[in-house]
């Protein structure tokens, strides 16, 4: 019967002295800092796997800009000067540069014209990646040969994914 009246003592274990519980700032901050590197290295992550799906989606339609070029070629003895020619239908909204392509969401594509001593050499197709920090372009060659040629860190990034580096500055793939 002595059990039952016997006072209890007061033992909490998660309390200071004082009575109130909780995280110091410095844990607080440890936590933040690693929760923002995770998500540093999480959002490079993604955005690398984003860009090479785009890059990759666009690779199929260089390889028909580019068999479609060829079948004019065959049929007419030249290259079509206008993407309108092509037998094929574009994604996007027609855009006129040097040689009149067709602009996607993140790509300008067209037809080169390959011709000797051109700036595109050998390209039947190329889709050019803009904004300007991530430029690259990726093209058909008349051999056949797919590359990419990078003009910026980030394109160079890009085009290392697909291939390795040729002697001509190109990443083949």
């Amino acid at each position: 019967m002595n059990k039952i009246y016997q006072k209890k003592q007061n033992v909490e274990k998660n309390r200071s002295k004082t009575g109130f519980g909780g995280f110091t700032l410095i844990e607080l901050l440890v936590v933040v800092l690693i929760i923002g590197v995770l998500t540093a290295v999480a959002i490079s992550k993604y955005d690398k796997a984003v860009e090479k799906t785009r890059a990759g989606r666009i690779t199929i339609l260089v390889r028909a800009i580019a068999d479609a070029e060829e079948r004019y070629f065959m049929a007419n003895g030249e290259y079509a000067a206008d993407i309108g020619k092509l037998d094929i239908s574009f994604p996007g909204t027609p855009a006129t540069y040097y040689v009149p392509g067709f602009e996607t969401e993140d790509f300008i594509c067209r037809p080169t014209r390959p011709a000797e001593g051109s700036i595109w050499g050998e390209f039947l197709a190329v889709c050019s990646r803009f904004p300007r920090e991530q430029y690259y372009l990726i093209g058909k060659l008349k051999d056949g040969r797919m590359v990419c040629r990078a003009y910026s860190n980030k394109g160079k990034t890009i085009c290392a994914m697909f291939g390795k580096l040729n002697a001509d500055g190109l990443y083949e793939f």
